[in-house]
């Protein structure tokens, strides 16, 4: 398990962490999705719209502390990691 961790601005030294995250809001739709640096460690950073998004979009519990997100994450770029965020924390499947 790796603790997701909020912060301001994902380019930014905080967010070089792995399993760091930033909320990302627009004009439009308020809160949009999230930034996330990848939890395994590899230093690729992907981007997860939130629903009601076209496919593939993710439900929000809107928690910004500890985040829950569904469906699972399966990231496509760099190690092709797959888990769940669940109340804050990133889980390999």
């Amino acid at each position: 398990m790796v603790k997701a961790v909020l912060v301001d601005d994902i380019d930014g030294a905080a967010g070089q962490r792995p399993g760091a995250y930033e909320i990302v809001s627009n004009r439009e739709a308020g809160t949009a999705g999230m930034a996330f640096r990848c939890p395994c460690g590899c230093g690729s950073e992907g981007n997860l719209p939130f629903r009601p998004e076209p496919s593939p979009s993710w439900n929000w519990n809107g928690n910004e502390a500890s985040p829950t997100l569904t469906p699972s994450v399966r990231w496509v770029g760099g190690c092709r990691w797959h888990g769940w965020l669940t109340d804050g924390e990133w889980r390999a499947c």
